[in-house]
């Protein structure tokens, strides 16, 4: 099977959406701040923004209720210890909902050598997502308008 796999390599991929999207059971608040983390974001800089929206100095400033941190891939590990580091960073005590999901992306494989007839392949790959939501307010309130 290796040996069949290695006449191959990806060319293209599809991605319909460059976002994670997990359907989370509850209503999110319309203030709700939404972090899409990658693999190459700069944690600091992700804390440091997502810290400023929720806790404004300035008595101006919207005051945002909730924050999802979305990743996929090996952005995983990193959108957890963003939502990590806020939740330690707070005085007060966040409610945590953590969604755990696949993205599915479709890859184009052309054959390595051309001189062997050989189809395109198309794959599908299923890749580990995450969504955490950190909210000021108690999850159970959230969904007491439906019934």
């Amino acid at each position: 099977m290796d040996a069949a796999i290695e006449q191959y390599a990806p060319v293209e991929t599809h991605n319909d959406s460059p976002t994670v999207s997990l359907s989370l059971p509850y209503t999110l608040h319309p203030s709700c701040l939404h972090m899409q983390v990658r693999s190459g974001s700069k944690t600091k800089n992700l804390v440091q923004f997502a810290v400023r929206k929720l806790f404004p100095s300035d008595q101006n400033s919207t005051n945002i209720e909730q924050v999802t941190w979305n990743a996929f891939g090996d952005g995983i590990s990193k959108a957890i210890a963003c939502a990590e580091m806020i939740k330690r960073r707070s005085t007060i005590n966040f409610y945590e909902y953590v969604q755990i999901g696949y993205k599915r992306i479709e890859q184009t494989w052309q054959p390595v050598n051309l001189n062997v007839e050989l189809d395109t392949l198309k794959v599908n790959k299923d890749i580990p997502a995450i969504c955490i939501l950190l909210s000021k307010i108690p999850l159970s309130n959230l969904n007491e308008g439906e019934n």
